[in-house]
């Protein structure tokens, strides 16, 4: 896959610091883009399990040990899922998954068998036991998302909470991320930024929003969906007043990237 760049718009602000609005596509639909307006980073951490790179032939639990797995998928570009990451799917005695035909896909590029199960904000609660009882009885349960890292902007959240009340292990394999991709990409002030997400349906809860970005130094980063875009820039340009640099992503990672 070819991997074009990111284009740059202007967004009219008042602060000094810029604001970024990237849009992102999940990796394997079509034009069902997100748009999003720079977002916060992730941290690094320690995972429980022994290194090992990846094995075609992983067995079972093998040298990992039992937990949830928030594991990181590609938001468009195949290739960018790491080695850890094969390996605690191949492993997983099962896979959550917010979109199981979609997902499917990724496995199949990849030859991973481990079982899928539908995991979504329509049916979390109904399969938060079901999940809690197979991670009590000691098995290893990998979390992804349609694209990107679970829990950000997407289901995971719940879950994870769950378990650290538990006293289940709760292990972040780190990969793709849009939010740091566009944000490394913008040329934008990356030292200090807040990540807002998704703006409200209602119009009142918006604009308050847009209200209290505006008067922030700091960049600003949102997910707006395509069809909601212009919409979006006319309400943040009438906010935030005085021009101020925006930089919208779409399509990252993939053959169509600006």
């Amino acid at each position: 896959m070819s991997i074009p760049w990111a284009s740059s718009a202007l967004l009219p602000k008042r602060a000094a610091s810029p604001t970024l609005l990237p849009l992102f596509v999940s990796p394997f639909r079509n034009p069902n883009l997100s748009c999003f307006l720079r977002f916060s980073s992730s941290t690094p951490h320690n995972a429980p399990e022994q290194h090992a790179h990846g094995d075609d032939d992983v067995p079972k639990q093998g040298t990992l040990k039992s937990g949830l797995y928030l594991v990181a998928t590609p938001i468009g570009n195949l290739e960018d899922i790491t080695l850890r990451a094969l390996r605690v799917l191949k492993s997983a005695d099962v896979i959550l998954s917010e979109d199981t035909r979609h997902s499917g896909k990724l496995l199949q590029y990849y030859n991973i068998k481990t079982p899928l199960v539908s995991y979504h904000k329509f049916n979390e609660s109904q399969r938060e036991m079901m999940i809690l009882q197979k991670l009590q009885q000691g098995q290893l349960v990998a979390l992804i998302s349609d694209a990107g890292t679970p829990g950000i902007s997407d289901p995971g959240m719940e879950l994870a909470r769950l378990c650290a009340t538990n006293n289940i292990p709760v292990v972040p394999i780190p990969g793709p991320s849009a939010v740091v991709a566009a944000l490394s990409a913008s040329g934008l002030s990356t030292s200090e930024f807040t990540f807002v997400g998704f703006l409200s349906k209602h119009a009142g809860s918006r604009r308050e929003r847009l209200e209290i970005s505006s008067n922030e130094s700091a960049t600003q980063i949102f997910f707006v969906p395509p069809h909601k875009l212009c919409q979006f820039l006319e309400e943040a340009s009438s906010i935030f007043g005085e021009p101020r640099c925006c930089v919208i992503a779409r399509e990252m990672t993939k053959i169509h990237e600006e």
